[in-house]
């Protein structure tokens, strides 16, 4: 009308002003629910929102009471299908309390979340949402094509993406390519807004797989810093990598658990990054770039960044071992050097027809066991935690230690007592092992089983003459029980005195 537009009112307009004023004459009210009368919940869900009505019927029809809507933040957008229908369930139970309380609630979709929530074996966020369901009165049923479902699906659809978490989120893509002589290294990084960085690098040093992986990783972390990502989600095809990340794989050889605080370390610089593992068909371009970095030298294909990396990333530098008990054996055995002092060197020329040296190592002979390799004292605490504490130990006795290093292949001349020391001195054994019940020391023997174990002796006399000539006494008392034994005596001699104690 501003616009000196003629308006002219139509039968069309009358017609949707009469439907109007039909809707605010008689809004929908909710009527008086009968006391145990059953409720009926519908879920919707999408990628980044869920959303649930809760309704009741009045004979063929249907009436909505309440409705519950948010949007899925932190983790929950990567959680399942089932597992965002039951956090819908569980929002719904705690924001509508007093109606789940109240009634039966007869919970309609059409996947199988009843089956899920009653399985035995559940376990994490799962087990726990299904014994804060277990409280109420849930039934499940079918979904069918119903207003109340359209509504609720309506409701997700509005309930936009408050966060700007999910669109912040830069994406990550790495794999490696490795041979004899050297490898390469495929990045692909995608921005929020769908501008793509593809690198292409090339390991100029021979490498493992887990370690070019490793390179891989370090180099898509080195590329998202310098871009000004801050949240970034790494899809790598790995599982070992992804694993060991996680915190599900422990890494044991002492290089990757090097490149992997080197990640962790890189990862601290962004504000979330999160790693999953992928499958091979979802990483094919970026397996395509690290085969094109480690077969071709890299002076086509413009549109990539590509780079040249001469020295690893992580390298492990080895300490130089000290002097020791090996030194003079293998200078024997290998360039037959002995000690000034005559003594030592017969004693050295003795002790060396026991052992032998294979390039450069020295090993232990025997004549009912293989060669076993002798360590430097330097490695011998490594192999003590492992065999004892490791992936296949148990925390087993000194002797027995030592015996379980022997059949593994180990030798030192002091291993029984490195043993001993090395178990009298681990925490986990001094905490779980069985009460020692032995005293700390050797007990005294006492003379009396009990303080007033002792007897006391007493001669009385003379007396009057009696049988036997008799005129004296011999007594003695127990000072514990009051037990009197006597005799009477003719003489007093050592003799007769002595035949009353023997008796």
């Amino acid at each position: 009308m501003r616009k000196g537009i003629v308006f002219e009112w139509t039968p069309a307009c009358e017609e949707a002003f009469n439907h109007f004023k039909e809707i605010l004459v008689a809004p929908p009210v909710l009527g008086k629910l009968k006391v145990g009368e059953p409720l009926y919940l519908y879920l919707a869900i999408t990628k980044e929102a869920l959303a649930a009505i809760l309704g009741w019927e009045e004979g063929k029809a249907q009436q909505p009471i309440y409705f519950v809507s948010r949007a899925l933040q932190g983790a929950e957008p990567r959680y399942s299908k089932l597992e965002k229908l039951a956090l819908a369930l569980l929002t719904s139970s705690r924001r509508l309390r007093q109606y789940f309380q109240g009634h039966q609630i007869i919970v309609r979709t059409d996947q199988g979340i009843r089956q899920v929530l009653q399985k035995p074996d559940l376990t994490g966020r799962m087990m726990t949402w299904a014994i804060e369901l277990s409280q109420y009165d849930l039934r499940y049923e079918p979904r069918h094509a119903i207003k109340a479902q359209a509504m609720a699906e309506f409701l997700v659809e509005v309930t936009g993406d408050p966060t700007e978490e999910a669109g912040i989120r830069w994406r990550l893509h790495v794999d490696r390519a490795s041979n004899q002589t050297s490898g390469g290294a495929g990045i692909i990084l995608e921005s929020p807004a769908g501008v793509i960085y593809e690198q292409s690098t090339k390991f100029e040093f021979p490498m493992s797989n887990n370690q070019a992986e490793y390179e891989a990783l370090l180099g898509g972390l080195t590329l998202a810093r310098e871009v000004g990502a801050t949240r970034l989600e790494v899809c790598s095809d790995s599982q070992v990598i992804t694993s060991q990340v996680n915190r599900s794989y422990q890494a044991r050889d002492s290089l990757l658990q090097k490149c992997l605080e080197k990640v962790r370390e890189l990862s601290k610089q962004f504000e979330e990054v999160t790693i999953q593992h992928v499958p091979r068909e979802r990483n094919t371009r970026a397996n395509f770039l690290s085969k094109l970095a480690s077969t071709k030298p890299g002076v086509s294909n413009r549109s990539l960044i590509q780079s040249m990396v001469k020295e690893p990333a992580v390298v492990l530098h080895l300490k130089k071992l000290g002097p020791s008990w090996l030194d003079p054996i293998i200078d024997f055995l290998e360039n037959g050097s002995l000690p000034d002092d005559e003594k030592v060197a017969k004693v050295l020329r003795r002790e060396a027809t026991k052992y032998a040296t294979i390039q450069g190592q020295l090993f232990k002979k025997g004549l009912s066991q293989p060669l076993l390799k002798c360590l430097h004292p330097d490695q011998t605490d490594y192999v003590l935690r492992e065999v004892h504490e490791g992936c296949c130990g148990h925390h087993i006795g000194g002797k027995a230690l030592a015996r379980k290093l022997n059949r593994a292949g180990y030798y030192w001349p002091l291993i029984m007592k490195d043993s001993k020391e090395f178990v009298r001195k681990c925490v986990k054994c001094q905490e779980n092992a069985n009460f020692h019940r032995a005293p700390a020391s050797e007990l005294s023997l006492l003379t009396s089983s009990r303080p007033f174990a002792q007897w006391g002796v007493d001669l009385l006399g003379p007396f009057p003459v009696g049988p036997g000539q008799v005129k004296y006494l011999i007594v003695a008392i127990d000072y514990y029980t009051k037990w009197i034994e006597a005799k009477p005596l003719a003489s007093i001699s050592s003799s007769n005195c002595r035949k009353f104690m023997w008796r």
